[in-house]
């Protein structure tokens, strides 16, 4: 691909070249004297080019820059009659001249706009993905807290245990949720480490599987961008008085990464507000920053409202049909 610099400088050796033969299509004047009007062609070319185009044109002056143009067309055109002998020929030339100016010049300008567009988008992208990243964290660690302080109540030595759960599980919350991408493993780790946490608290009867055999470690992921799926399955997939269960798959590799969750489903009344949905709405806005276009998410109740199931299909190398 030829480089934005590169296809710059071949344009305007281009235009010297057709600038250069124009005046050979006169046959009133024989060279070296010919390059005087060829010289003044070009002159008038980096003068619509450098300064015309971009003061009037690009501030909305159109009809200042076709002015300026028809008055020094006109001028250069008189002196080189009376000069040269040069005619209507000549004026054609500079005709010509200015509008290869002016379209080059406005395909520059249009780039250059265009790229700081992009350039703008791509960090306004980048900053309000970094304030996903930080509005989870505080997100993650009241649900995590709350579970804890619920553990003192009546279980002091497994809300210790709780607490250094929740120690190692920070490591990763604050230095690789700083990365754009992390090894598949130590996403996996922290996942394990989440489930371990709850199962602390959970009755006995309560069936919770992670099944992540599959996942390969040269598989690399978003940081914490599955763990509000595994949260949102812990809070309404777990009664105290109904069976309840929580299965999760991860499947990986350079190719996809295939995430499951499947439990059971006891969503809270109405009078319990806590949550308000926020992790999945923040799932939902980092999918679109970090993987848009390449990724397939469904999620709801089975038809009999007994399971609730969310699947989230990552295709980092291909679009998502």
């Amino acid at each position: 691909m030829i480089k934005k610099g590169t296809y710059t400088v071949l344009s305007h050796i281009a235009t010297w070249g057709v600038l250069f033969l124009l005046p050979m299509t006169l046959r009133q004047i024989e060279y070296p004297l010919s390059l005087i009007p060829t010289a003044t062609v070009v002159t008038l070319f980096y003068i619509n080019y450098l300064w015309l185009t971009p003061r009037f044109y690009m501030q909305g002056q159109k009809p200042v820059l076709w002015v300026a143009n028809i008055v020094l067309v006109t001028i250069l055109a008189i002196a080189m009659h009376y000069w040269l002998g040069i005619g209507r020929g000549f004026v054609f030339n500079m005709a010509v001249s200015v509008m290869i100016a002016v379209s080059m010049r406005l395909g520059s300008l249009w780039q250059e706009s265009e790229e700081a567009r992009l350039t703008a988008e791509a960090a306004r992208a980048d900053a309000e993905l970094s304030n996903l990243r930080y509005e989870m964290n505080p997100h993650f660690l009241l649900n995590t807290l709350n579970n804890i302080y619920a553990l003192t109540a009546f279980d002091t030595r497994r809300a210790q245990e709780a607490i250094q759960q929740l120690s190692a599980m920070l490591r990763h919350m604050l230095y690789d949720n700083m990365e754009d991408k992390v090894q598949m493993e130590d996403e996996v780790k922290f996942i394990e480490s989440y489930i371990k946490l709850m199962k602390i608290r959970l009755p006995e009867p309560v069936k919770v599987n992670f099944d992540a055999s599959e996942a390969k470690n040269e598989a690399k992921i978003a940081p914490l961008i599955l763990i509000p799926l595994v949260e949102n399955a812990f809070k309404h997939g777990i009664s105290p008085t109904r069976e309840s269960f929580i299965s999760i798959s991860l499947k990986a590799d350079k190719e996809q990464i295939d995430f499951c969750i499947e439990n059971s489903n006891h969503p809270k009344t109405a009078n319990d507000e806590s949550g308000h949905g926020i992790g999945l709405t923040q799932v939902q806005k980092r999918l679109e920053l970090t993987y848009p276009n390449h990724y397939r998410w469904e999620y709801g109740p089975s038809a009999d409202q007994t399971v609730y199931r969310s699947h989230l299909l990552i295709i980092p190398t291909k679009q998502t049909d």
